[in-house]
């Protein structure tokens, strides 16, 4: 019975080990945080403004 026992766990200890291998293949790898957060608390767009020139100005 102690056998069995010994067995059964590792069959349920290997078939964890496969679902969680399997979850990280399908969903990806949880991200890392960096340590500095400084560069993900800028998120303000910048956009360079470009002047249309005139036909008259050209010529």
């Amino acid at each position: 019975m102690k056998k069995l026992k010994k067995l059964l766990r590792l069959v349920c200890l290997g078939l964890f080990l496969l679902l969680a291998v399997t979850g990280i293949s399908i969903a990806g790898a949880a991200p890392v945080l960096a340590k500095n957060e400084e560069r993900f608390n800028d998120n303000e767009t910048l956009i360079e403004m470009v002047d249309e020139k005139k036909e008259d100005e050209e010529k």
